[in-house]
């Protein structure tokens, strides 16, 4: 019979045996969770993906944690999306792995001029492209593409995975169109400036109470109530991330429901319907 010695160190080997097969994948990092969820789709077991902001947590303040910068040493790639911590932090970052790719998935995607952005340090543009189907398509592009560079021996699977995931979000984009298209109303007032693509692409015009990253002056909070009242506006769109006293203020004012459409969310797809849900629900005449 085998000793108990001998079973423990099987039993041992073949833990780290499998954990090491485990993590074979490409070691990526990502800045917000929407991409953690684009590059596992695509990626699937071939990739181990790790996000920087987490649940809850605001991308305009974030500081990496120790443990955090520690595991960017080993990393393959960095998918960059635009974020504000990103300029802080990414040329730390890159100091501490020379070898670290880093992928710049934002500004090659992004027209909206960013007067609501002016605090994102260098960045001269709307970051928040990821909040219209069409341009995650284009996203989901330039993953397949980044993942194919690194990793040529599984391209097949990338690309039939990536043809999968663009398949989603056209059906998200159809669905997104068919819903909205009889709203009469077409003011998104929003307490931070995430949804300029969304409202872009679908016919919207967004409104920010929170102003070049500051929250709304006195005389401007009086200008944006008259003009949603002269407009009938009977919703507010608030994101978890950020204070939302100015947006209840003006609500309560108005006399408007509060919604939370929250662009941070992992599961693209499914936050999307539910964000869609709360738009046809608060801009409704019903």
């Amino acid at each position: 019979m085998m000793s108990l010695r001998k079973y423990i160190c099987l039993l041992v080997f073949f833990f780290l045996t499998a954990n090491a097969a485990a993590g074979q994948g490409l070691n990526v990092f990502v800045s917000i969770l929407p991409q953690q969820y684009f590059v596992q789709q695509i990626g699937n077991e071939h990739v181990d993906v790790h996000v920087m902001v987490g649940p809850g947590q605001n991308p305009a303040t974030y500081e990496p944690t120790p443990q955090q910068m520690a595991a960017l040493s080993n990393a393959d790639v960095y998918f960059r999306i635009g974020v504000p911590f990103e300029s802080a932090w990414l040329n730390k970052i890159k100091l501490n792995n020379e070898k670290l790719i880093i992928i710049e998935c934002c500004k090659a995607l992004a027209h909206v001029n960013a007067d609501d952005h002016a605090h994102d340090h260098d960045s001269i543009y709307d970051p928040h492209v990821w909040t219209s189907p069409k341009k995650v398509i284009e996203l989901a592009r330039l993953i397949n593409t980044s993942l194919i560079s690194l990793d040529k021996e599984n391209s097949d699977s990338y690309v039939a995975a990536t043809a999968a995931f663009i398949s989603d979000l056209e059906h998200l984009d159809e669905v997104i169109k068919t819903k909205t298209q009889p709203l009469r109303k077409r003011d998104l007032i929003v307490s931070h400036p995430s949804w300029s693509y969304f409202a872009d692409e679908y016919g919207f015009t967004q409104t920010s109470i929170e102003q070049h990253g500051k929250e709304i002056q006195a005389s401007s909070m009086v200008k944006l109530i008259k003009l949603a009242k002269e407009k009938n506006i009977m919703a507010i769109f608030v994101q978890p991330q950020f204070n939302d006293k100015a947006a209840r203020i003006i609500a309560n004012e108005i006399k408007a429901d509060v919604f939370i459409l929250d662009p941070l969310a992992f599961n693209y797809i499914e936050n999307m319907n539910n964000v869609l849900n709360e738009i046809v629900k608060g801009l409704s005449d019903e």
